[in-house]
Formats: C-alpha cells, structure tokens, sequence
C-alpha cells in the first residue's frame, strides 16, 4: 500500500500538479482528503472526530510505523511549523522536512508516553522545504497532531526607521535621502503619510527570493513653507515598516519701507501711497477709521474730516514672511469750498431773497444766505458791499466760508395812467382826478394858464377857457421819472348862451380844431364839439 502511495506521488510531482494549502492557515480535514495535499499515508492514518490528524494504531504482537506526508504550496518560502500533539504509550512521535520528498531530515521528535495532554510546539524549518512527514512508531502507539500550520517566510527591514531632513528654504530643490530596504519573499506597498514626502518607488520585493536589498530614495518638498513631519510605509503580506520623515521649509524674510511725509492734510487732497517691499510684493494699506478715510489700492478716499491712522502691511505669501507693518498718523483738515460768487441786480422793491446768487465754479454743493441783515430786506436803490455766508453740503469735508459781494439795486420803473376823467368844466366847480402812478408817490400836474388849480388831486375850474394839463413824477431816489401825460380840459362860463346842437359844415370848416388822446375836437363860441360837429357838452 505504501508502494502505491509513493507512486501517486511521484507522478504529481511529475506533472507539476501544485499543493493548495494556504500558509499560515490550520491544516483541516478537507486538506486531508485533497491528493494535492497529502500525497501519501499509511493506512492507520485517519481523522477522528475529535479533529486532528491521527496516526498508529493498537498493535500487541509486534513493532509497527505510520506516516502521512504532507506537500507545502510550491511558491513561497517555509519558516517554520506550528503543532499541537498527544501521544498514548509505547512508541514514539516524530516530525520530518524534505525539499525532495526524497532526503528526510528529523525535526521534532518526542516519547509518546511523556505527553498526556496536546502541547504547543514551534519547529524552524529549512527555507527549501516543500514536504512534511508525520509519523508514530512503536506499541500500542496512538498519537494525534493537532492544530497543524505552516508559516511562510517573509522579511522586510528599513536601515533606518527616522529620517529627519533638517531645514531649507522655500522653493529650495528637494531635498534626498537613501534609505536601503531588505525584504525576503515579499511584495509591499510604498505609500506616504504626508505629501511633502515622496519614494522613488512604490512598490518594493518579489516572491521566492531571500534577502534581497533595494535602494528606495525619499524626497522632501520645499514647495510649501512650514514644520513638515509624516511617514513613509512600506507595507505587505502582514509586514510593515514605518520610517519616520520630517522637515522645515523656511520663508525668506522682507522688509517694508515706507518714506513719505504723512501727517496733516485737508480733505480735498489727493493721497496716494508709495510704500515698497524688499520682496516685491504689493503692499497692502488699511485706514483706523473708514468713516473718516479709506484705501482703493494705494489711493486715500477722505469721506470726512478728522485723524486716522494709516497702515502699510506685506502679510507674505508662500515664498515670504509677513512684512512688519509701518503705521502714519494723518491730522485730516476740512477744506475751504474754492467758489466764485455774482449777485444779479435787484430792482427797487424787490427783497433780497429774490436775488439770483451765481456760484461760477460750481464744485462744492451748498446754499447762501445773507450774513448781518434780513433775507426780506428791500433796499434803496444804490450800490452795495454785503456778506454772504456759504454752508457746504457735506459739512463733514468743508468749511463755511464768507464772500463779500458787490449787489446794485436798480431805480424801479413809475407809470402814470389817466383814464375816464372828465375834461368839460364850468367855472367855479371841481372834481377829483382820475390821474394814479404805479409807485403811489404823489402825481406832479403843470399846466400853463391859470384857467383851474389843482390841489391834493382835485381839479379847481376857475376861468373860462381851454386848458391842457400834464400829469407826470420827476423821480427820486429809487423811482425813475414817468413819461409825461396830457390831458385838456375846457372850461365855460357859468353864463352860457344857448348851444348850437350841431355845427353847420361852414362852421366846421371856420372852427377851431385840436387834437387830443388820438381824437378831434372843434371849438366852436366857446363850445366843444366832436369831429363831426355835435355839441359834446
């Protein structure tokens, strides 16, 4: 039966057929029955129900030997084996390795009497092993192996687990530092923990081969400043090494430089700052107060009037250190309103709230009013120097100002109009003139005959006759004179002679005629008549 066996095997090998046994995992009864597994045994091997691999049998009469040989996977390297074991009487319980299947080499052996429980046993194994040989040999030999494993080998080492790189300079080139990592039948992962760390590789080994070296090179980033610190793993089939990285990057120091006089200005100014960084970079200007004054780039905008504090800051960037700040104190003063002012003429009677005030310039926003005398004051006529008082608008940036301002006041225009009067009178009556002037100063009459008077504005008929009176005002000092107006009055006798009603057209043609208000009048024997010759009184 052991021929048999032993033939069976020797073709598996032959035809390459491979163990499926995993490493590091406990063999069980499946892997027992699997021909790729055992590739041989006796017939005294079995697997009882209390699990384990069971060897020898209860033999009385004569010395006996029991194996089962076991194949290890074809790939991988052995370390070393993992068992548990219990013997029964008379025999002995052994373990063998072989590369061949062929040349057995003992590696555990034990008396079977001696173990009465299952004990846990670590064997080293040949780094060439492929087979294992369970076997129990004597009387009345019963012995179980238990809990059967085989470790594979695999090495992995770093010759350094801290690495620390120092300190550079920001966009200094990387920094490299050569670390040489052993490893034996192992394929392992390169990772880093933090991205200012980099491996030349990332991955590292290769199945079946023993202590092998490989260059790994790390490189450390300056591309960002800072306190750099992290790990780089190596990591695979169960083993892991961690080295340790870390660095600084530094940033290059600047300086500010700020030359320009800032301390007082008026708030019409315009500021622009001029403050330069060693570095280059642009600077940056932030006001204590951005109700009195703010920054749009480098340029002050005053909203009032006031002191501020104004301050010059570099923060840096990646490659730079912040800058130290420089602070300008600025005594902001308000400005004089730049106006040029024209007063129109008024006319007598017109008060000087109706003035047309004329600001030339127009560029501060703002309204006058009359300084020392009253908006509704009416002024003679005449020249005058008075005081306007400007009040800007925006009183946060201007000042008031006072000007002083030629105004004239014009001599106001006077009519007279003489309407509806009455002009046929008899001696030794009067009746009121219907004369009135436009500025109610009192109407001057001249007349050239004493044929009436006039007084307080009535018309006194004293002599009979024609009379023309002119109604006029020469002027004061705010009136100009009025045009002169006319007006002819006829008186008659109060002994009046019967009338002829209406002249004859020799009458008319032996008449006397005049011309008045645009209308002829013919006298006619003390009478006046129209132009057609009828009696008018």
């Amino acid at each position: 039966m052991k021929k048999i066996l032993a033939i069976v095997a020797s073709l598996m090998l032959c035809l390459g057929i491979h163990a499926q046994l995993a490493w590091d995992t406990e063999f069980t009864k499946n892997d027992f029955n699997n021909a790729q597994t055992v590739i041989s045994r006796s017939d005294n091997v079995t697997w009882p129900l209390t699990g384990g691999l069971q060897v020898g049998t209860v033999s009385i009469l004569s010395d006996w030997s029991d194996e089962c040989v076991i194949a290890l996977p074809q790939t991988g390297i052995a370390k070393e084996l993992h068992f548990a074991w219990h013997g029964a009487s008379g025999g002995t319980v052994s373990v063998y390795q072989s590369a061949d299947h062929n040349n057995w080499s003992q590696i555990f052996t034990a008396d079977g009497n001696a173990a009465v429980t299952a004990s846990d046993e670590v064997v080293p194994l040949a780094t060439t092993t492929r087979y294992l040989k369970f076997a129990a040999t004597g009387r009345l030999v019963v012995a179980t192996f238990r809990r059967i494993s085989v470790v594979e080998l695999k090495e992995l080492s770093a010759s350094t687990d801290e690495w620390p790189f120092g300190s550079g300079m920001v966009d200094d080139a990387d920094a490299t530092k050569n670390v040489t990592v052993t490893w034996t039948n192992i394929v392992a992962e390169v990772s880093s923990t933090d991205p200012h760390f980099t491996a030349s590789l990332n991955a590292i080994g290769q199945k079946n081969l023993i202590d092998q070296t490989t260059a790994l090179t790390i490189r450390y980033s300056h591309a960002e400043a800072g306190q750099h610190s992290g790990e780089i793993v190596i990591a695979g089939e169960g083993k892991e090494v961690r080295i340790a990285v870390s660095g600084e990057t530094k940033k290059y120091d600047q300086t500010l430089t700020w030359i320009q006089t800032l301390d007082e200005c008026v708030a019409t100014d315009h500021l622009s700052f001029n403050a330069f960084t060693s570095s280059g970079l642009d600077v940056m200007y932030e006001t204590s107060d951005e109700n009195i004054a703010y920054v749009e780039g480098n340029e002050l905008i005053i909203a009032c009037s006031g002191e501020v504090t104004i301050t010059a800051t570099q923060p840096g960037n990646y490659k730079f250190n912040a800058a130290e700040s420089v602070s300008k104190s600025l005594n902001i003063r308000k400005a004089d309103p730049m106006l040029g002012v024209t007063v129109d003429d008024l006319t007598y009677g017109q008060p000087l709230s109706e003035a047309n005030i004329q600001e030339t310039l127009g560029q501060v926003e703002g309204a006058f009013s009359w300084q020392n005398i009253a908006s509704d004051s009416v002024l003679n006529a005449g020249d005058y120097a008075l005081t306007l008082l400007f009040t800007p608008t925006n009183t946060c940036l201007y000042n008031t100002r006072t000007f002083q301002v030629a105004l004239h006041v014009n001599k106001a225009v006077q009519t007279i109009t003489w309407e509806n009067q009455e002009t046929e009178l008899t001696v030794g009556t009067d009746i009121l003139s219907t004369a009135t002037i436009s500025s109610g100063l009192p109407i001057t009459y001249a007349y050239t005959e004493c044929l009436l008077r006039i007084e307080n504005g009535r018309i006194y008929a004293e002599n009979e006759g024609e009379v023309t009176v002119i109604a006029y005002h020469p002027g004061n000092e705010n009136y100009l004179p009025t045009m002169v107006i006319m007006q002819t009055f006829t008186i008659a006798s109060t002994d009046v002679p019967s009338a002829i009603q209406q002249l004859s057209p020799e009458q008319i043609r032996r008449a006397n005629k005049w011309l008045h208000a645009g209308k002829t009048y013919i006298s006619f024997e003390g009478r006046v008549y129209d132009a057609q010759g009828k009696l008018l009184r």
